[in-house]
């Protein structure tokens, strides 16, 4: 059985890239898999970094190999599974994979890394105990797809619609894990990143900027506005190379402000909204928007150690609660918890504001998508077990207005109406 992927992927050169070899997200355990960081532009001191149990670490334990930017796991267990990225001594990431290693019978190989919008992608179901047997299903988010007796198939001209969680189930066999399928535009806009990964700093701390995700494309450079002033972050105190810029010594007046990507077109990425100050306690909390559902921990955090590590954590100015571990966490986050964060230490002071942003859902989105699409009637010819599946993709927290329709169906598919019902 063939497990060679049929497209490829040419990054820009010097755009740092974790590899993955076998090049695909799911593998059996006891298989052998190497990583490696790729296009770093000759710099130096990177090294592949995990995150296990919700634990980083370098990947570098006794049982595996790692020898500069590359680590080989020789065999990996189940355990080994989690997300894996390159990252240097100043805390710069690169490329995220989640990599997952079962010791189930089945696995789908998927790319590793986003495939182009426009392009043909295939998927194949991998049978480890009887690799004869090619009749394979194929599901993403959790509703079926297609069968194939060849035991693959292809998405011809895949769009952001196709992104999702793909699996695929061989009979008598087993059902492979789910993996992520993501998909990038011809003209992405590149992502700012923040190295540390926080929207507060203390005075005098360096902090790094990053434009990332350039499709290959150039003449980006990091820009900011301070004091109502736009222009170009690499002012003499601080230094910049193409599209990153560090501050190496960060101060409040003259560094806080916003921070974004732009090219010599105008094209802007995300911004973001950076706080320097001169005071004690600051607050960590994401720089990016983070994702509808997932848990999200704040963390309260003096210059100097305080005897008492006890914080209390406002919203709007509100208080929310306090934590005798100096940081809370929001469980199963939605957008009515975004809003301004700040939190004070007992004898230490109070932190700035910081704006913590919530987007919504890939499959929250997509349900919705489905339910609200009076073209794509199929789905109401699936089983109502699948129907279901669907709706438990809603938030429950929102609205939805389903119209329902008296369908007639043959083989899976509509090809007749009855009528709409409210």
């Amino acid at each position: 059985f063939c497990s060679t992927l049929f497209f490829i992927l040419k990054p820009k050169p010097d755009a740092a890239l974790l590899r993955v070899d076998p090049n695909m997200l799911q593998h059996f355990v006891y298989n052998s898999v190497s990583f490696k960081c790729e296009g770093l532009g000759g710099s130096s001191g990177w090294r592949v970094m995990r995150t296990i149990n919700n634990a980083n670490k370098e990947c570098d334990p006794d049982w595996e190999r790692s020898k500069g930017s590359n680590c080989t796991i020789d065999n990996a267990y189940v355990a080994d599974s989690g997300d894996y990225w390159c990252e240097n001594g100043k805390g710069m990431r690169r490329m995220a994979v989640n990599i997952v290693v079962t010791a189930g019978s089945v696995i789908l190989e998927s790319p590793v890394l986003p495939v182009m919008e426009g392009s043909d992608v295939s998927l194949r179901c991998r049978n480890k105990t009887n690799p004869s047997k090619l009749t394979a299903d194929f599901y993403k988010d959790g509703l079926l797809m297609r069968s194939s007796f060849a035991g693959e198939m292809t998405i011809h001209s895949v769009s952001k619609s196709d992104e999702g969680f793909y699996k695929c189930r061989v009979s008598d066999s087993g059902e492979s894990p789910e993996s992520w399928l993501a998909v990038r535009g011809d003209t992405s806009q590149p992502l700012l990143r923040v190295f540390p990964d926080r929207l507060q700093h203390f005075e005098y701390e360096e902090v790094l900027f990053s434009c990332e995700e350039l499709d290959g494309s150039s003449g980006w450079r990091v820009m900011r506005m301070t004091n109502r002033i736009v222009k170009l972050c690499a002012p003499d105190w601080e230094t910049s190379n193409e599209a990153s810029c560090s501050i190496e010594a960060a101060y409040p007046v003259v560094d806080s402000g916003k921070y974004w990507c732009e090219n010599e077109k105008g094209q802007r990425s995300n911004a973001v909204s950076i706080t320097v100050t001169a005071g004690s306690v600051i607050l960590e909390s994401p720089v990016l928007p983070v994702m509808e559902g997932s848990d999200v921990t704040l963390r309260c955090k003096a210059k100097t150690t305080p005897s008492n590590l006890t914080a209390d954590f406002y919203k709007d100015g509100v208080f929310i609660r306090s934590s005798s571990t100096g940081e809370t966490t929001i469980h199963s986050i939605s957008k009515s918890d975004e809003g301004f964060y700040k939190c004070s230490i007992s004898d230490s002071g109070e932190s700035p504001e910081s704006w913590l942003a919530v987007r919504g859902s890939q499959r929250a989105s997509q349900a919705h998508r489905e339910l609200k699409d009076p073209i794509n009637k199929s789905l109401f010819c699936q089983p109502i077990t699948k129907i279901i599946n669907i709706l438990s993709k809603v938030q429950v927290n929102q609205f939805v207005l389903i119209l329902c329709s008296l369908l007639f169906c043959k083989d899976g598919h509509h090809f007749s109406d009855g009528g709409y019902l409210i």
